[in-house]
């Protein structure tokens, strides 16, 4: 027992510890830029986009140097870069002549306004993410003065430094809670930082609010749903206008948009008034990582994400599009000018982005645009059709008493539950926004002891992640072992490719959880709820 109890004294004794370093780095009083504090009227004659309007969006990373080899060269003197810039010469966050060169290449590619990747530590104000700002904003100058007009720039923030971040004196990193006063401020001193040392003139701002991107919620310690208006009470304290947050779909608490990462691997990621979506995904040249690549097919795999998101109708798509990204070069992201790809990506953004701004509608190629239906069963998909086994939608190709099926098999990210994942004909889908559909699904009476579906829906209220994943009847197993057909009305549809990027999943439980299914149809309902 004494032994026990020495133990409870030292971690206690640590956990004040620790308590008292996080108290005692204070947060700087003053930002580092000079535009600050602003008030009302720093704004008024401000130029800005409307909501609703229609305009493209990118991440910019700046942390490069070619004088350092940061972020060029890895530790063991390896190529830290997938993608490779077409100037290798040149590059460095420090010199506006980069900055420059990239922002013209961003007037070429028709984007509307930038966001760099903002990893600012609050106080640590001679790091890259400080130091690279002032050569941007002095490249931006150059162009308006030779009377171009230049993307406006917004912020993304990037949430990685509220556990990463080297804040306590002695070098060690405050994990940031946003359940407490002090985690909630260290979460806005960075936006304060940033818009401190951009002029207000050069905001891309919304209805004439800055424009602030939120990456993931997953490096906080806590969260406040509180958390956002917390940032936007603060920020028009100090600026006199509150920011538009877009936050990641993983938040708790309002925003005044969400999107989601990863537009580059599985887009395009298709929210209410964000669309994310990017060329391909290489990270092959990061160590440490497991292999991951999604083929650029030679910029088909971009055509093909572009034209989905201009296949839908105008008054219901979003009005955003967040480019994903401009030169993330470690995980070949890009579409800047690269030595691999020249300048491609570049006129294909500008082809598509124009069209964007236009309002301009691509049907996607499909052989079930004007279908009343669409149906699947294995081997025969009529536009619809079950997603590859992998991830956590693992599946079998069997036949049981001459029935060709799928059966769910295991799911690698748990023991309790399975899931099979469709995805609808794009052409069919998108017509179908805040409609009702019927689902018809035959299935074997046994293997599990209950299964529902899963879909996307228009309600954000309804359903994880602001209503990719509505859940729609439960169907228990008898273990008759017979054929069965389950009946679900799907309403309010939102098939946009946002449940794990499908349109809808079944959902699997108990028992053994091995659901067999061998046929789905989907039909249209009209408004008077007649097929």
């Amino acid at each position: 027992m004494r032994s026990e109890h020495r133990g409870t004294s030292v971690l206690l004794l640590l956990m004040i510890c620790c308590i008292a370093a996080a108290a005692d780095d204070k947060l700087p009083e003053q930002p580092p830029g000079r535009f600050f504090p602003l008030r009302a009227q720093h704004h008024r004659d401000a130029v800005s986009f409307e909501r609703g309007q229609p305009i493209v969006g990118t991440t910019y990373f700046y942390w490069y140097d070619v004088e350092s080899r940061a972020h060029i060269v890895d530790g063991d003197g390896s190529d830290a870069l997938t993608t490779h810039p077409a100037d290798m010469d040149n590059i460095s966050y420090k010199r506006a002549s980069w900055h420059k060169a990239q922002l013209e290449d961003m007037v070429d590619a028709g984007v509307d306004f930038l966001m760099p990747v903002y990893w600012g530590v609050p106080g640590r104000y001679e790091a890259w993410s400080f130091v690279g700002l002032p050569p941007l904003v002095r490249a931006h100058d150059a162009l308006q003065k030779e009377g171009v007009d230049v993307p406006a720039i917004g912020m993304f923030y990037d949430t990685s430094i509220l556990r990463h971040n080297g804040f306590v004196k002695d070098g060690g990193r405050y994990h940031v809670d946003l359940t407490t006063d002090f985690g909630k401020e260290w979460f806005y001193t960075p936006v304060r930082d940033f818009f401190s040392l951009i002029p207000p003139g050069k905001w891309a701002r919304i209805y004439g609010r800055p424009i602030v991107f939120m990456y993931a919620s997953a490096f906080a310690k806590k969260q406040d749903p509180e958390q956002f208006n917390y940032v936007k009470r603060r920020f028009e304290v100090q600026f006199g206008v509150v920011p538009f947050i877009i936050k990641s779909a993983d938040w708790k608490g309002p925003a005044d948009a969400t999107y989601s990462w990863g537009g580059a691997v599985s887009g395009p990621l298709i929210y209410k008034q964000v669309a994310a979506l990017g060329p391909g995904y290489d990270h092959t040249a990061v160590p440490g990582r497991q292999p991951l690549i999604v083929d650029r097919l030679d910029g088909k795999t971009y055509v093909d994400r572009w034209r989905k998101v201009l296949a839908l109708n105008p008054k219901s798509r979003p009005w955003i599009v967040h480019v994903e990204t401009w030169n993330e070069w470690h995980e070949g992201t890009d579409v800047a000018h690269s030595l691999e790809y020249g300048r491609s990506y570049i006129v294909l953004t500008r082809l598509f982005s124009d069209m964007w701004r236009a309002g301009t509608v691509l049907r996607a190629p499909s052989l079930h645009p004007d279908a009343n239906a669409v149906a699947w069963a294995p081997g025969r998909a009529q536009g619809l059709e079950i997603r590859a086994s992998g991830g956590d939608g693992v599946w079998q190709a069997k036949t049981l008493a001459d029935t060709e099926v799928v059966v769910a098999d295991v799911n690698p990210f748990s023991n309790d539950s399975r899931y099979l994942y469709f995805n609808i004909d794009d052409a069919f889908a998108f017509d179908l926004f805040d409609k009702t559909v019927d689902v018809s699904l035959t299935y074997r009476d046994g293997g599990c002891s209950s299964f529902h579906v899963e879909y996307d829906n228009v309600d954000e209220k309804k359903g994880a992640l602001d209503g990719a994943f509505r859940q729609s009847g439960k169907v228990t197993i008898s273990d008759t072992g017979g054929w069965k057909t389950a009946r679900f009305k799907l309403e309010q549809c939102r098939f946009m490719n946002r449940c794990n990027g499908t349109d809808l999943r079944i959902v699997v439980l108990g028992g053994d959880i091995a659901l067999a299914v061998s046929k789905i149809k989907i039909t249209r309902v009209d408004a008077a709820g007649e097929k």
